[in-house]
């Protein structure tokens, strides 16, 4: 995982999927897929998924701690998509991009997004770095 890049300010998480970039798209892009991996953390929980996966369709991921439902909709809108290559969004104003690359049978999914100004940037990165491993598992384990 890398740190904030302070000259862009944006964060970027980067993982390796041991799995072949056609079942890494489909399973980033998926919304049943998507309530299943999109986990920051243990005690957390995605319990809804909107996806209108095309360029200017919304999507919203309900994320929510166990515990007491507190938690957030991340919402927003795609801007640009290539399919296996590249997925650019919109949400509340910032940035991000997701970008896939095949090496073999593997793929390196890495996110770059702008962070959010109220939340700490280390808890911002903890967040995105967790949800990669999760996804990275939730894949792996298919």
């Amino acid at each position: 995982m890398e740190a904030a890049d302070s000259n862009r300010n944006t964060l970027v998480s980067v993982v390796l999927v041991e799995r072949p970039i056609e079942d890494v798209w489909e399973h980033w892009t998926g919304a049943g897929s998507i309530k299943q991996w999109n986990i920051p953390f243990d005690d957390w929980h995605c319990p809804a998924v909107t996806n209108d996966f095309r360029e200017g369709g919304n999507f919203n991921f309900r994320m929510e701690r166990m515990e007491d439902g507190e938690g957030f909709d991340y919402r927003g809108v795609y801007d640009r998509i290539v399919p296996f290559e590249y997925i650019e969004s919109t949400s509340a104003g910032r940035n991000c991009i997701v970008e896939f690359q095949a090496i073999d049978n593997n793929t390196i999914l890495r996110e770059t997004f702008e962070p959010d100004k109220k939340t700490p940037l280390d808890l911002q990165q903890k967040f995105t770095d967790s949800v990669l491993i999760n996804f990275k598992k939730f894949v792996e384990s298919r």
